[in-house]
């Protein structure tokens, strides 16, 4: 009896030691460097993801513990908390964000899927010569000048969705327009008809990295074990949940490879010479088959799969949340909706929206910007682990220390924003002076630097679209039957519950 309670008092001090005691040491001591810049918010075990639950839970705001401690202490840069057993330093200062933008080739991006043969060789988890071959290769297609050609289908397959789709979960409704959005501008003709686990292919998709992202944060078991095992988590004492998201992965992976590889015979075939007229998996495979034939093969059928899926995972969730808050605060705010009405009527009438009227929807681009300043799905970056020691501004960080940018840390404080706390779009119709004390990394929706999101131009027309042609439709009410409304997390930052919203056709 006695030994087994010596054996449990052992595994309890080993325990407090590993997941207390030593990543609190080095956040008091740096917290004792940095005075009132940096706020120590330690939350054992489960670190600032568990912050981000309980601000939740509490104040049905993901963000709204750290922003309150923020406004409570307006000098802080730097919040000081914990991944598991790690000190993690979650930036919040836009000196700070600068520098490690900057020199982004220090950390280390952690899987937000952690599953392996998924996304690891797709633009967003790349590093080194991959990720400029690849930012390179992409680039030429992320211009005004080549994604204008696809408004015309945005018009199609928003118009198309609308109608069929019953409208009572609104971060399904969003997804599904822009999941398809993106899925055509990847497969183009191959895409229609194209289903997954029987399911429209989008469908599908959104529903597998949903059940991706929400298992570890639904199941603090699975939590755990994806912070201690990373990718190897599905092979740990798997659940019957899990082993099922493995098998889907594995059914989405093979299917999509028989279309690259069918897609490359068509294309050794019938090889297409005008760039405009090609979707994304033509470019990439006209690119296989030129390296092919000169033996230099640089991409290979994997690479493609990987940059479907991240160009599916990152234009799809993000703008899909952007516009349903965007319609959370037209509901919210009815003066507002009809100003933006108003001018969708005057620039557009009941016309297709097209390349020469999103210019000109200034008003939608303002609701846009305020709620990517107020509620950007994407707060913050993927988490990062730092590669070596090294010093940002009065900062030391050590090796194997966890990493998070708070990219909208800064948009909801009174030192950059006058009134930062009101939701307030027409801010952004007066082009002076609406950020103060500005380095060009204070309102950065998109990150910023050389690893910026190179889809932002395809989301703000995507965006545009969406939310002209469905103001323009109906009317956007508030469910009375909700009581309240909160802003989880979803992987990102969305308003719920999902049936938030009602949508009343107009006359």
């Amino acid at each position: 009896m006695w030994n087994i309670a010596f054996v449990c008092l052992g595994l309890l001090s080993i325990a407090t030691y590993f997941f207390i005691i030593r990543p609190l040491i080095p956040l008091l001591l740096l917290k004792a460097k940095l005075g009132d810049k940096a706020i120590l918010m330690f939350y054992p075990l489960f670190g600032f993801i568990g912050l981000f639950l309980r601000s939740i839970k509490i104040k049905n705001d993901c963000m709204e513990t750290i922003n309150a401690a923020l406004r409570k202490n307006p000098k802080a840069k730097i919040i000081l908390s914990n991944l598991l057993h790690k000190p993690c330093i979650m930036l919040t200062g836009s000196e700070y964000l600068k520098d490690t933008i900057s020199e982004h080739q220090h950390f280390e991006k952690m899987n937000p899927f952690m599953i392996d043969s998924f996304i690891q060789t797709g633009l967003v988890l790349s590093e080194g010569d991959r990720w400029k071959r690849q930012r390179m290769f992409l680039g030429q297609a992320f211009t005004f000048e080549k994604l204008k050609s696809r408004v015309q289908m945005m018009n199609q397959v928003v118009k198309h969705i609308v109608d069929k789709d019953p409208k009572t979960n609104l971060n399904e409704f969003m997804s599904k327009i822009t999941g398809e959005i993106v899925i055509k501008s990847f497969f183009g003709e191959l895409a229609e008809g194209l289903k997954l686990e029987g399911k429209d292919a989008q469908v599908a998709l959104i529903e597998l990295t949903a059940d991706i992202n929400l298992i570890q944060f639904e199941n603090p078991f699975i939590l755990i074990k994806s912070l201690i095992f990373k990718e190897r988590m599905w092979d740990i004492l798997p659940s019957k949940k899990e082993k099922d998201i493995v098998r889907r992965v594995n059914d989405v992976r093979t299917k999509v490879k028989e279309i690259i590889q069918r897609r490359i015979g068509q294309l050794q075939e019938n090889p297409i010479e005008d760039e405009d007229k090609m979707v994304f998996l033509d470019l990439y495979v006209t690119e296989y088959i030129r390296e092919q034939k000169k033996q230099q093969q640089l991409i290979n059928i994997d690479e493609i799969l990987h940059q479907f899926i991240t160009l599916f995972f990152a234009g799809t969730d993000t703008t899909a949340t952007t516009c349903g808050t965007c319609l959370y605060y037209l509901a919210q705010y009815p003066e507002m909706q009809a100003e933006i009405l108003e001018e969708i009527q005057e620039v557009a009438g009941q016309d297709e929206i097209n390349e020469y009227h999103l210019n000109k929807l200034v008003k939608i681009n303002a609701l846009i910007q305020e709620v990517l300043r107020f509620k950007n799905p994407a707060f913050a970056t993927i988490f990062r682990i730092v590669k070596n020691d090294m010093q940002i501004q009065d900062c030391r960080l050590k090796k194997g220390w966890a990493l998070v940018q708070m990219l909208n840390a800064s948009s909801v404080q009174e030192n950059y924003f006058d009134n930062a706390t009101e939701f307030n779009y027409k801010r952004w119709l007066n082009k002076t002076n609406i950020i103060k004390n500005d380095n060009g990394f204070v309102y950065i929706p998109f990150s910023a630097g050389q690893r910026n999101c190179i889809g932002q131009h395809m989301a703000m027309m995507e965006a545009k679209v969406i939310i002209a042609l469905i103001v323009r439709k109906y009317q956007i009410l508030l469910n009375p039957e909700v009581k309240q409304i909160k802003f989880g997390i979803k992987f990102l930052q969305c308003v719920e519950p999902d049936n938030c919203l009602l949508f009343e056709k107009r006359v």
